[in-house]
């Protein structure tokens, strides 16, 4: 029976073959964006080149201001005793190319020679160590998780050689009651040798004891360690992963205005302008710009600040305007359509505006203009003329609302949980920039 049941297989596969079209398992879009990588440096185009031998314009010190090491002939090396250094802007999924070296005379043994780290989101270690015929505690090696996951192998070049970390890097995810959704993981290639692969992190760093996770922002700054070693470093950068701008940069592609007195697509007073990359907000008239595209699941970064004028009929009231979300596919254009506010109005940043839209939140809420207003727990807004970061987290039908690294609000069961995103135009000026979205 076994020879009848093969060519019986047989012919029913060709068959399949013979009826089935090529194309049908064809992808043709999106098309991914091309990136180029040159021949010399090997930077992708995409990259954020954080040291290029420069100068430290990318980092500033690990508590705030001019970051203290020192920047010669191409390299910048720790300056004991001067504190880490921490990048300007922050990141979550990432790339991460960097290459370092520890002093040419070894000193010290174990865990003091050549020690630094590579902390991303500024709390997960990826231990720097001149670990050269350098005996120490395997999770403590160069390339380990600090104290966590020791290297599949020692790839350590002698003191005094240049070596290379690539690491690819997934940030954590949580749920909004704080419990881990998906943990952090990381890969790491050490002068090319994998050494980590898709490894678990555990939790932040610790050097006594085990961290449990805590929950924070998605995006957060890159930091190096200082630890009493004169490490050095060059030719740093990195690219951002399962992350997209919604702003070119030049012109307002993939967006399109409207206007309450206008309508869509008529802004002949150029209240929404892209000017050095930056979304100049007029404010004179109400109204919005809106992404084409409709998203779901997302952590989106926003920094804005408040421009100077005010308009009628809000010229003496507090500076207003927001960013709208989850404004479903075949809902009308309106001032306001449904959807679900962040407030940016001064000191009430945060604040949610249920547009037509229900939500549950833990924080004090009441009834107005028709509308549920959920306020924010506290107010973290800079001074007016200061950038800010927005941060909107919306996963599954929970929302949070991040002002400059604080959670400010949360819900949950929201009656939408999809759409487009759109930034208010309702009589003040404000400045918009880096719009950064997320899978979340």
């Amino acid at each position: 029976m076994r020879p009848i049941v093969f060519v019986a297989l047989a012919l029913s596969v060709a068959a399949v073959f013979a009826a089935a079209d090529p194309r049908d398992t064809e992808v043709w879009t999106p098309v991914p964006p091309v990136v180029s990588v040159p021949a010399v440096r090997g930077v992708p185009s995409d990259a954020v080149v954080l040291f290029d031998g420069a100068n430290l314009a990318e980092w500033e010190a690990e508590n705030g201001g001019a970051p203290g090491w020192t920047v010669a002939d191409g390299v910048v090396t720790v300056r004991p005793g001067a504190g880490g250094i921490r990048t300007k802007r922050e990141f979550a999924d990432c790339q991460l190319h960097l290459e370092w070296r520890s002093p040419a005379e070894a000193t010290g043994e174990g865990q003091g020679r050549g020690n630094s780290g590579v902390y991303l989101q500024g709390r997960y270690e990826v231990q720097i160590l001149d670990s050269f015929h350098n005996p120490t505690y395997v999770n403590g090696q160069a390339a380990a998780i600090y104290k966590q996951t020791a290297p599949l192998v020692n790839a350590c070049r002698a003191p005094g050689e240049w070596q290379t970390y690539d690491i690819v890097y997934t940030a954590p995810r949580f749920n909004g009651n704080g419990s881990v959704r998906a943990p952090a993981r990381v890969t790491v290639l050490h002068n090319g040798v994998l050494v980590q692969d898709h490894t678990e992190v555990r939790g932040p760093t610790a050097y006594i004891g085990v961290l449990p996770y805590e929950k924070h922002p998605f995006r957060q700054a890159l930091l190096l360690q200082e630890h009493h070693d004169s490490v050095s470093f060059r030719n740093i950068w990195i690219r951002e992963l399962n992350a997209r701008p919604l702003f070119n940069g030049r012109d307002l592609a993939g967006w399109y205005t409207f206007l309450d007195k206008r309508g869509r697509g008529q802004d002949p007073e150029g209240i929404f302008r892209m000017e050095d990359g930056v979304l100049h907000i007029r404010g004179r008239e109400f109204g919005y710009l809106a992404t084409e595209e409709s998203f779901a699941n997302y952590d989106l970064r926003a920094e804005f600040k408040w421009g100077e004028a005010r308009y009628a009929p809000r010229e003496t009231a507090p500076r207003d305007s927001g960013i709208l979300y989850h404004f479903a596919a075949g809902e009308p254009d309106v001032v306001w359509p449904k959807s679900f506010e962040c407030q940016v109005q001064e000191e009430d940043c945060g604040d949610f505006w249920c547009v037509g839209t229900q939500l549950e939140s833990p924080n004090p809420h009441e009834q107005k203009w028709g509308m549920k207003h959920i306020i924010r727990s506290e107010n973290f807004e800079r001074p007016r003329g200061e950038w800010n970061v927005i941060e909107i987290v919306c996963r599954d039908g929970e929302i949070e609302h991040w002002v400059n690294g604080h959670l400010v609000n949360s819900g949950s069961a929201a009656s939408v949980s999809a759409g487009r995103i759109l930034l208010q135009s309702e009589g003040s000026e404000v400045f918009f920039r880096n719009l950064v979205l997320a899978r979340y």
